[in-house]
């Protein structure tokens, strides 16, 4: 257990098949926060620097949107993750569907090379393609193979 807000997780000396159950990782830049990543269980490399997470959801502070998945991993030098298991992400305005994605803590992009589905809530529409980018200003970009419908 963490003795105050202070600490951080690479302080923490783990052993091999070490474990947390409900792990929280709350992730600042300036001051500010980013995204919040919640797992019911992190498990611990032997190399003690990346942990395998299961029942993943990820909160981006700035839009609201909400990330939930399966499994993933957390790198806990370079502050990035990767979701590798079906991943439904809910924003105000959109939904947006695919089966991976990584976070680069760096820029704020998030990446996937599959297959992506965005749906509008409440302007009705569905784009889908073969990879995509939403980067740190939330500008959603589709690379390969799009096709959109729109509704009336």
């Amino acid at each position: 257990m963490l003795r105050s807000d202070k600490e951080s997780i690479e302080n923490i000396k783990v052993k091999s098949h070490s474990f947390i159950e409900g792990l929280e990782i709350l992730y600042r830049r300036d001051g500010n926060a980013i995204w919040k990543l919640n797992a019911r269980r992190a498990d611990f490399t032997d190399d003690e620097n990346t942990a395998g997470l299961s029942n993943i959801t990820v909160t981006i502070q700035k839009n609201g949107m909400t990330l939930s998945a399966d499994k993933g991993e957390y790198d806990l030098i370079k502050k990035n993750f990767t979701i590798n298991s079906d991943i439904q992400a809910e924003a105000t305005e959109y939904r947006v569907i695919t089966s991976s994605m990584d976070y680069d803590a760096s820029t704020g992009d998030i990446t996937t090379d599959d297959k992506i589905i965005v749906e509008g809530k409440t302007k009705k529409f569905t784009i889908e393609g073969k990879g995509g980018t939403l980067d740190s200003k939330q500008n959603v970009r589709i690379h390969n193979d799009v096709k959109a419908t729109f509704y009336r």
